[in-house]
């Protein structure tokens, strides 16, 4: 390992879970409405948090920030290693680990955007197929469930030589899993309770 690459492991174990942890929602929400989300609900400060309590355009900001979050973590670890390797994927891991401990979030958002810079393909894919299997299975967990399972599989695909990758593909998927059993689901509060202006969002 080079000494540039040294410097690059250190960004990405130190300063993404950092990042990771800035509670851009919290501030962006507080600041156009006075809210502290984690007194609001179920505590989450997540995007969907955000949209309920919020209203349209904070969730919109809300969004922004989380997937320029996502964006940053990939691009990091993209100038210290090569693109479109295992180490953007574990960039993502320090950011979502970051993001759970610190910002009492799933981090979906930045995994997202973080996997659209990273392999823009296998986003597509994962979209479209993800997005058949919420309309076949019609449940929200079991959706998500799929998707989980999508992503490490269509990026595993992806990558068949590569075990390294593989595995820190299904860690990624794995540690969201175990996030989403860890925390409340917002989508489950009532529809009718939230911001006026995100009610049918």
């Amino acid at each position: 390992m080079t000494v540039v690459q040294v410097g690059g492991l250190l960004v990405v174990l130190l300063v993404c879970p950092c990042l990771g942890g800035l509670p851009l929602i919290d501030w962006i929400t507080y600041a156009l409405t006075g809210k502290q989300l984690e007194k609001l609900g179920t505590g989450n400060v997540s995007v969907s948090a955000a949209f309920y309590h919020g209203g349209r355009w904070v969730g919109v900001l809300a969004v922004v920030s989380e997937a320029s979050k996502g964006i940053a973590a990939v691009l990091l670890s993209r100038a210290f290693f090569p693109d479109n390797s295992v180490w953007e994927l574990i960039a993502l891991i320090a950011l979502v680990m970051g993001r759970y401990w610190m910002g009492k979030g799933a981090g979906t958002t930045n995994v997202f955007w973080g996997i659209v810079v990273h392999d823009a393909i296998a986003a597509v894919l994962i979209f479209l197929i993800g997005g058949i299997s919420f309309t076949i299975f019609r449940e929200r967990k079991t959706g998500r469930v799929s998707i989980l399972v999508l992503l490490a599989s269509i990026l595993a695909l992806r990558h068949p030589q590569e075990t390294e990758y593989i595995t820190v593909a299904i860690a990624l998927s794995g540690l969201l899993f175990w996030i989403y059993q860890k925390i409340p689901d917002d989508l489950d509060l009532s529809p009718q309770e939230g911001n006026k202006d995100s009610q049918k969002m």
